[in-house]
């Protein structure tokens, strides 16, 4: 049997995409790139933002209309759990599921197995591996439709992930250790990030690992030994510690577990321990009773930590969630607008902080393909410089051109 595969969404729905191909190569599928001569299309879903839905249900109705008339549409993620009905109505025939991979097993007729990290995933970048080290999370945040997609936490074993990261430095020199929110891996198993990053760095080789997004509360319980590890050069230097708000009130309505102070003081914090390192964060503008001072407060804690990555993202209901029955919902004109002043703020404070780093020299990996014949290389700070060759190298590059949230440069 021939199938098709594409997967959306963030780092742990792309590593279960992989994972998804790879056992069904395991157990005798053939996959394919051609829609029309599949038997089964697979598409792995994500839900987090209507506009992601909506471009999601399109997909969806393309890929219906695309495929060959015998052939079965699977839609499995984050959407294919909160709004199977909405896939449905595209058309009956298509057969959803969710975000476990036994429904998968269920449907053709194979030995159940969970994801887990002892699954031989095909990997979809030639240089980089995505290990997913947990799924579900322990917060429990108003807007969220993926909690309702994934629920509660599960860590797999650091044994498990420790084979898995073995594999993955055979053949890559980027990994990205991902889950739902790194913060709270391991509490449910009696161990932490720490410990399992720790675990992997025994591992010789030169490769890099990127670590994906975690809670600022989950963060403070071990910053200090995490921010440690980053001694070591194969810990790219960069931290995702999404905010969401600049506001008290607003955080507290989406029952994030921590303050406006609370962030400006890890960041304060990191910065101090571990020079040059990247921050990232996140942004949701125009959430329920967001008033113009809540927003002003979001501006001025950007003013005053000034991540180097900053993802923006206008509030949009989520069926089933607190937050879509709140009052004071805003409209599209205030959310869009809103979402405008805080993006050109950041472009400006971006452009000013790049500019220093005209002319500077870095050992870099170059470890992506990018648009126009160029390649991605990265910093040990995980920024980006674009470059024309040396896929899958070390190298040292000078920046030549910057911009707010890249860099171009010449391989030396």
């Amino acid at each position: 049997m021939k199938f098709y595969i594409e997967g959306y969404g963030c780092s742990l729905n792309l590593g279960e995409t992989e994972q998804i191909s790879g056992f069904l190569k395991s157990n005798g599928f053939k996959k394919i790139n051609e829609i029309k001569k599949a038997d089964y299309i697979i598409i792995n879903t994500c839900s987090v933002k209507m506009v992601t839905q909506q471009r999601m249900i399109s997909r969806i109705e393309k890929l219906f209309i695309e495929k060959k008339s015998s052939a079965k549409i699977l839609v499995t993620g984050c959407l294919g759990a909160t709004n199977p009905n909405d896939i449905q109505k595209i058309n009956p025939q298509i057969i959803v599921l969710d975000t476990k991979l036994e429904k998968l097993c269920e449907f053709f007729g194979l030995k159940k197995e969970a994801f887990s990290p002892k699954i031989n995933e095909e990997k979809s970048h030639e240089k980089i591996s995505i290990i997913p080290i947990s799924v579900g999370c322990v917060n429990n945040c108003t807007y969220c439709a993926t909690k309702l997609a994934r629920s509660k936490l599960h860590s797999y074993p650091i044994k498990e992930i420790d084979n898995a990261f073995k594999r993955a430095i055979l053949t890559s020199k980027e990994i990205h250790i991902t889950s739902q929110d790194l913060g709270c891996y391991g509490f449910d198993i009696g161990t932490n990030l720490v410990e399992l990053i720790k675990t992997l760095l025994k591992n010789k080789g030169d490769y890099r690992i990127r670590l994906g997004m975690m809670s600022p509360q989950h963060f403070h319980k071990f910053r200090n030994e995490l921010t440690d590890l980053f001694k070591d050069e194969r810990l790219y230097k960069f931290l995702h510690l999404p905010v969401q708000s600049g506001s008290d009130k607003i955080l507290k309505s989406m029952k994030r577990d921590y303050t406006s102070k609370n962030f400006i003081e890890e960041v304060k914090f990191v910065r101090k321990k571990v020079n040059d390192i990247t921050i990232s964060t996140d942004i949701i503008v125009g959430f329920p009773g967001e008033t113009e001072d809540d927003f002003k407060k979001t501006l001025n804690l950007i003013k005053k930590t000034v991540p180097e990555v900053v993802n923006i993202s206008r509030y949009g209901k989520r069926k089933g969630t607190k937050a879509a029955v709140m009052p004071l919902q805003l409209t599209e004109p205030e959310k869009k607008e809103r979402s405008r002043i805080l993006s050109v703020l950041v472009k400006e404070l971006l452009a000013k902080k790049s500019k220093k780093l005209n002319g500077k020299i870095f050992p870099v990996l170059v470890s992506e393909k990018a648009k126009g014949g160029y390649f991605t290389a990265r910093t040990n700070n995980y920024r980006p410089i674009l470059v024309s060759a040396s896929f899958g190298q070390f190298v040292k590059v000078k920046i030549t051109q910057t911009y707010p949230n890249f860099f171009k440069g010449t391989i030396l």
